[in-house]
């Protein structure tokens, strides 16, 4: 006899993690619940060879970004890169390298991204996200998406040492190197052609402007990239690399993050008149809106050696998808995972990562979060729903190409 759990398991055989348009039409969390359930550890045969493992609990999503022994991060970062056989970035970049590489390109830059460096720039943010959230306001309607837009790439770019006057070029370009599995926001006729041109257009702007700090030193992360070339610790590509993964990942995860806080607060309206009437409440629910959006979806680790997670044998050679997203919904360590709760403590969320690769910029994306949050709460006291949010098809980003709002004053 046939039972139910043997259609869904039937039915997961025929899904292919790795298809980005699984992410922006599929109930995909329903997918991953069971998942997490009944094969933890799922092996994916479908799509481009030579397949993969998928890693849904939290425990063992743990465990592989912790064990670089056995798990490297110097082969490929991504899905899609493992599906396009080939990772510039491999053994260079810094989400592509392990110990002792990772930790001496980490030394370059980490001097701008401590809490004293991230707080000078949050008057500036605050400014920024408050005439965005007035504009829109004033307006009436809004695409949300629009409206966080410049939060996130003005403090990187900031940051980065970028003009002012480039931010929205660059902005457009970090989304079609990002988002370019999805049709609506690719350059060219291909996935892979529009994320190349991105990426090729993002190095040649890096490289004008590293001849400029050569010239004319700053205090900004361009100048450190010009210093280390000259200390012979990265090549002029290594250092235009290192440029295009910090505004990439500076921008597009903390700006959908935003949009899929809003998402949350809508959804449980409770949360957001606590959060309104104690503000004490920012810093966990920032760490809330991490765990419930969890921005970044998954990391890819290659398996060094043979080993045993969840009952599977990995074998050497074998890719490996960590999926934060699932990790952070797992009822063994959350209570009611579904749940936006922005009183959740403790909350040891994946959102940032874990182990050696935690997230650099983990403190500009928390500050840039909570400003987010603070000033929503003094603006804005209610957010309808115009149309259901288009999700972005994305393995790599939890993202959205527009959410349109009609927007009420606080």
């Amino acid at each position: 006899m046939t039972t139910t759990s043997d259609l869904a398991r039937s039915a997961l055989l025929r899904t292919d993690l790795a298809d980005p348009q699984m992410f922006a039409e599929a109930d995909y969390h329903r997918i991953f619940r069971y998942l997490r359930e009944h094969d933890p550890v799922h092996w994916n045969p479908n799509g481009v060879e030579p397949g993969f493992w998928s890693v849904t609990r939290y425990d063992d999503c743990q465990t592989v970004l912790k064990n670089t022994k056995s798990f490297s991060s110097a082969v490929t970062n991504t899905l899609g890169q493992q599906r396009w056989h080939g990772d510039e970035g491999a053994g260079r970049m810094l989400t592509h390298t392990d110990a002792p590489r990772h930790t001496e390109l980490r030394q370059i830059v980490n001097k701008s991204f401590t809490p004293r460096a991230v707080a000078a720039l949050e008057p500036y943010l605050r400014s920024v996200i408050g005439q965005a959230l007035d504009r829109a306001l004033d307006a009436g309607e809004c695409d949300l998406v629009d409206v966080v837009a410049l939060l996130p790439v003005a403090s990187i770019a900031a940051l980065l040492g970028v003009p002012q006057d480039d931010w929205e070029p660059l902005l457009t370009l970090t989304t079609a190197a990002f988002g370019s599995a999805d049709q609506d926001v690719q350059t060219s006729p291909s996935a892979r052609a529009s994320a190349a041109q991105a990426h090729a257009q993002l190095l040649l702007y890096c490289q004008d402007l590293m001849c400029q700090r050569a010239e004319e030193p700053q205090d900004d992360i361009v100048t450190s990239l010009v210093e280390a070339q000259r200390a012979g610790v990265l090549t002029e590509e290594d250092a235009m690399l290192f440029f295009d993964l910090l505004l990439l990942g500076g921008n597009e995860t903390t700006r959908h993050g935003a949009v899929g806080a809003l998402l949350g607060l809508m959804e449980f309206p409770d949360q957001w008149q606590l959060l309104r009437s104690d503000r004490s409440l920012l810093t966990p629910a920032v760490g809330e809106v991490l765990r419930w959006v969890s921005p970044s979806k998954h990391v890819l680790r290659h398996a060094v050696q043979d080993v045993e997670l969840g009952g599977q044998r990995i074998e050497a050679g074998q890719d490996v998808a960590v999926w934060h997203f699932s990790a952070n919904r797992d009822k063994r360590v959350f209570t009611d995972p579904d749940r936006f709760d922005v009183t959740r403590n403790p909350n040891p969320h994946l959102g940032l990562g874990a182990g050696s690769h935690y997230c650099l910029g983990a403190s500009l994306a928390t500050m840039e979060l909570r400003v987010f949050l603070d000033e929503l709460c003094d603006r804005v006291g209610a957010a309808e729903m115009l149309q259901p949010p288009a999700r972005l098809a994305s393995t790599v980003i939890s993202g959205f190409k527009n959410l349109r709002l009609r927007l009420s004053p606080a």
